[in-house]
């Protein structure tokens, strides 16, 4: 839960000091969410003593869940297909933030 917290507080502040809005472009906003997705997998790869990669994936899918559950909100039709990959991009991309944090447990 940590992962996902610090994701959406990234997020949050980012959103607040205009660098992703409704009159901005939509590569800072999916930059963020990419690097969101990252962070959220390594902080919770970090907390956890094993499975880093599986942990990471999970906190990807979850804050996968409420971005998600905000699109579905703003938009009239979700298009399945485009949730369908961000779904799978949100696993991949929290799994490599947990692969991250457990590559960084074993230098130390």
């Amino acid at each position: 839960m940590a992962g996902l917290g610090s994701g959406l507080v990234l997020f949050l502040v980012l959103s607040v000091l205009g660098a992703v809005g409704p009159d901005q472009s939509a590569i800072p906003l999916i930059l963020l969410q990419f690097l969101s997705l990252v962070l959220a997998g390594f902080i919770t790869g970090v907390f956890v003593s094993e499975g880093a990669v599986l942990h990471g994936g999970l906190a990807g899918l979850m804050l996968f869940l409420v971005v998600a559950a905000i699109s579905i909100a703003i938009a009239s039709g979700p298009n399945i297909v485009e949730l369908a990959l961000l779904g799978v991009v949100a696993a991949v991309l929290g799994s490599s933030g947990g692969a991250l944090a457990e590559s960084r447990r074993r230098e130390t």
